[in-house]
């Protein structure tokens, strides 16, 4: 007779199905005649026999046999009476009831059971507040089990049910109490577990978790202890966590305890799942640029280590490698493109050999073959091709190139001198990095967009080999550059006509869409690398290559909103990381608008072979057909855009070769406006000529302090001027030797951020930006190309507000509060609330206090300001002076969390803004504030009558009807709260047309 499971026969499947069904039957009651049946039953005894029925039945089955008629048949009669017997909260068969749920979802496949979820987790969810550790814990791993298999479609609803059962408060509670002998570990690493689960799927539990402090203490504690499962189950609990970039940044602030455990748990010798776990955390520490810096300058050195030694130390059985291992490297690999973010890590890469644990990865036996020199490149690029043929691990080789390309872009220029004995492997993934470049662009249309490894590979090797070019180590751009010659070979401009019809035909076909992502991507790359070699670019420039990418360019700022992704084969990401919340991410370089980077890439070399000495008579492509014109207005229109970094650092880049120096800034076209005007001028340089220039000691402080005498640079005191101070002009005498329009547009530039200069003045300005240590200027004028990853450059004035410069402060602002508890000033003694400003900062910011400050009225002769605003709006309002941009509030779930009143107090100050720069006639700012209020608006519409009411008080009748706006939609609901009841009859009748607006509208 057919058996189930363990020797279970039919027979006695059927008896123990009878009497399950005897047991249920003491329970079933009919609501009416027309409906089904419902289990329904107080007692405490049958209870309990009813869930040793339904657990002896289970018993005969197993995942493999859960599609037997007799379980199927009788699942939601089980289903039934377990949610019925959780719901009573009897202690004493609760958790036998809880373990009977475990078993079932253990047997039964998801799709079976997914109409019984939300039943189930609306009765276990209550029952993880009770102290019982035989309630608690079987209720834990069964809600668990559910979480991780609810459908996509229910978890909104299955959010809500959570929510209302404070689920996460309870369980967070539950490990707060945690105590070492008093409950036990698995206790303690179920809890964490589901309380990871819930924090994976639904962002709006995080806040709860990291704003728990005594909680996060109490994981830092744990943290410490000896015992891997409870540092496994803390490590997955802050990865959880680390999802939301607030929560990240918490648990960065005090991060070293929980570095120093997760790089612990990334040790070899710690189970599998430990180092899982830690490599993920740091991925996730590192999401964004300044998080990652954060833990780097905790544990840079240890990090690194760990992620090259985990890497690199593997091995091969059967010629295959185990499938936990792959897993291992591919988390290992991931956190190794760190590397695309600046820091002192990158030196730690090279100390413990990445280049040997990347060729692990693409050598087959790598460590059994030998790499001592090869006789000749032609060797070398022949061992290469061997190498790729094999295709050993390509899945990983993606991984490989950028990592190593990331490494070349963020290389020192003196790099060579540290790569100790290193040459040989970095010159071997060089080569093969080359060869899948080279590869690559000879496919041409043959490139699969289907074949994903293949792709990622063509894409991430194209990406590697262009940052070896452009790496600022002259070793590996020389050694990139001569085995991409070589490989090339007879076949280099056959390859680069391909390239350049290509290219040619995208803006030319009408259309607005890329016809293939992956071949642009390799196309464009191609052109930036064949650039830099000299041969190739007299045959692209010859064959109207400048043209051609000049007209892409414009191409894309038509198209750029139909183009999307510039990627074609990202990383894919887990169902976590799609999930991320709260991070504010600075941008890579190349991740926005990739594509016109790549282009401006190459377009930068062929202007730079244009113009060197050597090719004079190149030099004329620029004056065909008003290039030189089309060239600059295309530029311009990208640098001062809103394009990504790269791009706009490249435009910038090649203008320097026009005249054209820096970025234009509002900022600093404000300061330019005080620059010249000499009221506002506290110092007057003058030339041997007799012509002078009129200056501000604090810009030239924070912009070029080798301008300022040595006395004043060397001014380490604290005093603020006063008034018998004010007006007066100090005069230094230049130098016969200064060149003085040199000197004029080097101060135009520490003012602007930007100067035009003739190639004339060019080789004097050099030397005198030199001199003055102008670095981005003297960038510029020599031609350098920008580092990857390089921001654009600010105007760094809100220096002038440290310490160092606070001597040159001349005026006081004072908000409307007199007192402020814990309210320290570092430059002075006064105790009340202020902010120590500059009048030409403020005056080059505000037409009003231009005039107050030479009204010659008494008020424009105090060191003191009243500003009636609060001391939270002020340091909005001097953040806006000195940086023009105006702080935006808390976001993402801080503002989420946050209740009305703080709300409103956080609204409250871009109010009083708002109206005082309604008062003062800065039209910029008033922009600026509505913006920041109205995006509140939309993400918290209860604020809209507390903001109308607030915006009347100030008579801004304009944010008073955006306001109105923003209520429309809950016009219904304002009334019937009476909330509305508040208001006076004007603005509820605002708000009544607002709703009746909306609603024909289609709202």
């Amino acid at each position: 007779m057919a058996s189930s499971k363990g020797g279970n026969t039919t027979a006695h499947i059927n008896t123990l199905h009878k009497r399950l069904y005897h047991a249920l039957n003491l329970g079933f009651r009919r609501v009416c005649v027309d409906k089904e049946k419902k289990w329904e039953c107080t007692d405490i005894e049958i209870q309990r026999h009813v869930v040793r029925s339904i657990s002896a039945f289970l018993d005969c089955f197993s995942r493999a046999t859960a599609n037997n008629r007799l379980i199927k048949d009788s699942i939601s009669d089980i289903a039934g009476a377990l949610v019925f017997i959780l719901r009573y909260k009897n202690r004493a068969v609760v958790g036998l009831a809880a373990n009977v749920v475990i078993r079932l979802i253990r047997i039964v496949p998801p799709s079976i059971l997914q109409s019984y979820y939300l039943d189930l987790v609306e009765s276990l969810s209550p029952l993880l507040s009770l102290q019982q550790l035989e309630v608690s814990l079987p209720c834990a791993v069964a809600l668990n089990a559910i979480l991780l298999n609810v459908r996509e479609t229910k978890e909104k609803e299955v959010w809500k049910i959570l929510e209302d059962a404070k689920t996460v408060v309870s369980v967070a509670g539950n490990l707060q109490n945690f105590s070492e002998g008093g409950i036990s570990v698995e206790w303690f690493q179920e809890m964490a577990s589901l309380l990871s689960s819930i924090m994976l799927k639904w962002p709006q539990s995080r806040y709860s978790v990291w704003h728990n402090s005594a909680l996060m203490v109490m994981l830092e504690n744990i943290s410490q202890k000896p015992d891997m499962g409870l540092k496994f189950a803390t490590l997955k609990l802050y990865s959880s966590v680390a999802l939301c970039g607030h929560g990240a940044n918490e648990l960065l602030d005090n991060g070293k305890p929980m570095l120093d455990m997760m790089i612990s748990c990334m040790d070899e010798s710690s189970p599998q799942n430990a180092r899982m776990e830690g490599l993920k955390l740091a991925q996730r520490l590192a999401t964004g640029n300044q998080e990652c810096l954060k833990m780097i300058n905790i544990c840079s050195e240890p990090l690194v280590k760990a992620t090259v030694r985990t890497m690199g130390k593997w091995f091969v059985s059967s010629g295959k490698l185990e499938l936990d291992q792959m897993s291992l490297l591919v988390e290992a690999c991931k956190l190794a493109l760190i590397t695309r973010w600046e820091g002192k890590h990158h030196i730690y890469f090279w100390k413990y050999r990445i280049s040997e644990a990347l060729l692990s990865l693409v050598v087959e036996n790598f460590h059994s073959q030998s790499l001592d020199g090869y006789a000749s490149l032609e060797e070398e690029v022949s061992v290469a091709d061997k190498v790729l043929n094999a295709n050993f691990l390509p899945s990983l080789r993606s991984y490989v190139w950028d990592i190593i390309g990331f490494l070349a872009a963020h290389c020192e220029e003196e790099f060579d001198s540290i790569l100790r004995g290193d040459e040989l492997r970095l010159n071997f993934l060089v080569t093969c990095a080359c060869l899948t470049f080279s590869r690559s662009v000879q496919k041409g249309y043959q490139i699969c967009q289907n074949d994903i490894i293949s792709a990622s590979q063509s894409e991430s090797a194209s990406r590697a080999v262009l940052m070896m070019i452009y790496s600022p180590s002259k070793y590996i751009s020389s050694k990139a550059r001569a085995t991409l010659s070589f490989i090339l070979g007879d076949d280099g401009e056959q390859n680069l006509n391909s390239l350049v019809n290509f290219l040619s035909y995208i803006p030319c076909s009408g259309g607005c869409v890329l016809p293939n992502v992956l071949q642009t991507t390799v196309c464009l790359v191609g052109l930036a690398c064949y650039s830099s070699i000299p041969q190739y670019a007299s045959f692209i420039l010859r064959n109207q290559g400048l043209e051609i990418l000049l007209s892409f360019c414009s191409w894309y700022q038509r198209n750029r909103d139909n183009i999307g992704a510039s990627s074609f084969a990202p990383y894919p990401q887990s169902i976590a990381e799609k999930r991320v919340c709260c991070w504010v991410c600075t941008e890579d370089w190349d991740n926005k608008d990739a594509f016109l980077l790549y282009a401006l890439l190459a377009l930068a070399e062929l202007v730079n072979h244009s113009f060197s000495e050597q090719n004079h008579a190149e030099e004329l492509s620029l004056n065909r057909e008003n290039v030189k014109d089309r060239l600059c207005t295309t530029l311009q229109e990208i640098r001062d855009g809103t394009y990504g970094s790269g791009p706009r650092w490249y435009a910038g880049h090649i203008l320097s070769y026009l005249g054209y120096y820096g970025f234009q800034h509002k900022l600093g076209n404000r300061l330019m406006g005080a620059y010249e005007d000499e009221e506002c001028s506290d110092m007057r340089l003058v030339f041997a000529s007799g012509n002078s220039a009129s200056v501000n000691k604090v810009i030239l402080a924070v912009r070029c302090p080798m301008l300022l005498p040595p006395e004043e640079r060397a001014h380490g005191g604290s005093t603020i001027s006063t008034e018998s101070s004010q007006g007066t002009v100090q005069e230094i005498r230049m130098s016969a030797n200064v060149d003085t329009l040199a000197l004029m547009k080097l101060l135009e530039f520490a003012y602007s951020g930007y100067v035009e200069v003739e190639s004339s003045a060019r080789k004097k300005l050099k030397t005198l930006a030199r001199h003055c240590k102008s670095k981005v200027l003297l960038q510029m004028l020599c031609r350098r190309r920008p580092k990857w990853g390089s921001p654009i450059p600010r105007i760094d004035i809100p220096l002038a507000l440290t310490p160092k410069f606070i001597h040159f402060s001349d005026v006081i602002l004072v908000p409307k509060e007199t007192n402020m508890a814990g309210f320290n000033c570092r430059s002075c003694s006064f105790t009340s609330p202020h902010a120590h400003s500059h009048r030409v900062i403020l005056s080059s910011g505000c037409e009003y206090l231009r005039a107050l400050f030479r009204s010659g009225m008494q008020e424009s002769h105090l060191d003191r300001l009243n500003v009636p605003v609060s001391w939270v709006g002020l340091t909005k309002l001097v953040n806006w002076f000195y940086c023009d941009e105006l702080p935006n509030p808390p976001s993402g779930c801080k503002w989420n969390n946050m209740d009305t009143e703080a709300k409103l107090h956080e609204l409250l100050a871009y109010v009083e803004i708002n109206s005082l720069a309604e008062w003062w006639i800065m039209e910029d700012l008033q922009n600026d504030c509505a913006k920041v209020i109205l995006s509140c608006l939309e993400s918290a519409r209860e604020l809209s009558i507390k903001t109308i009411e607030l915006a009347a008080s100030f008579s801004m009748w304009k944010l008073v009807e955006a306001a109105a706006d923003h209520a429309a939609p809950i016009y219904h609901q304002l009334r019937d709260s009476g909330e509305l009841d508040e208001l006076d009859d004007e603005l509820v009748n605002l708000i009544r047309t607002a709703a009746v607006q909306f609603s024909q509208q289609g709202g």
